[in-house]
């Protein structure tokens, strides 16, 4: 299993940690797997679909073209965001714990 653990600062800030065992050679019952867990350090919150708020959000994905999926496809809104709402440097900081 590997993981890494991201800080995002600007007037808000964002936790964003990464887990996985890798790719297993197929699909969930081969037993890979990745997370994405994305935490507000700042008080904001995400909205949830019942109209709630959370100050955390977790993302996991078993199999290996899920976990090639889900990676592309974060790559690529991101990418997006940057461009339709337009790109502003942000630091990255590890966390000091």
């Amino acid at each position: 299993m590997t993981s890494a653990v991201g800080e995002f600062w600007d007037a808000s800030a964002l936790r964003v940690g990464v887990e996985t065992n890798g790719l297993q050679g197929g699909d969930a019952g081969h037993g890979g797997w990745a997370e994405v867990q994305v935490r507000f350090l700042t008080g904001d919150s995400f909205e949830t679909p019942d109209g709630g708020h959370t100050e955390e959000i977790l993302i996991k994905v078993s199999g290996d073209s899920e976990i090639s999926t889900l990676a592309a496809a974060l790559e690529w809104a991101g990418a997006q965001l940057k461009e339709l709402a337009g790109a502003r440097s942000v630091p990255v900081q590890q966390p000091s714990d």
